[in-house]
């Protein structure tokens, strides 16, 4: 990777100590990538996104797999508020997929446990994202922003919704039907 730009700033009333910034574009998916640091070495050099941050959600639908993506790009650039508040979208949206369209997004994750497509310790999950997402939703921001540890776990939490409502099922659903074609390939010679 060779640098497409190179800026430094140097002191001034809120830099104590000179910094330096790179753009870069990886050389295998083409995307912008930022380097920095300080530049006396004091602090090691940082990279955005963080490394490993992307995540894909197979047999999610693309419309709900792209907000989750965009909460995990989120996370990797501290974006926490940002983080939080798609992952609240994604649990909504998922309801909606599945039909559910009445009612608050509390009453939404409740009709998505009482008609078996979360268990129960999946809709605590729900409600743990949709609290911390109704926190940035609702302006009630007085807290102060999510660490990255509080957001990378209710991105977990999100994560375990769409693991339970289309990723598991359409994992036994494919493992099904490889069953059924080696059993029909056993009895047709």
């Amino acid at each position: 990777m060779s640098p497409l730009s190179e800026t430094v700033f140097q002191g001034g009333a809120d830099f104590q100590r000179e910094t330096y910034s790179q753009a870069h574009r990886c050389d295998h998916c083409g995307k912008l990538l930022i380097r920095y640091g300080h530049m006396d070495g004091e602090e090691p050099e940082q990279w955005l996104p963080r490394a490993g941050a992307h995540k894909d959600f197979p047999d999610v639908p693309a419309e709900i797999a792209s907000l989750a993506m965009e909460a995990h790009d989120c996370l990797s650039v501290n974006a926490g508020r940002g983080a939080v508040i798609l992952a609240r979208a994604v649990i909504e949206a998922t309801a909606k997929d599945k039909g559910i369209t009445n009612g608050n997004l509390y009453a939404k994750i409740g009709q998505l446990h009482t008609s078996g497509l979360i268990r129960e310790h999946i809709k605590e999950a729900a409600h743990e994202v949709r609290m911390g997402g109704n926190d940035v939703a609702h302006g009630d921001i007085l807290s102060g922003p999510f660490s990255y540890e509080e957001t990378a776990e209710i991105l977990t939490l999100m994560d375990e919704v769409l693991l339970e409502v289309y990723q598991s099922p359409a994992r036994v659903e494919r493992a099904r039907q490889q069953r059924l074609n080696r059993q029909q390939g056993s009895v047709n010679p």
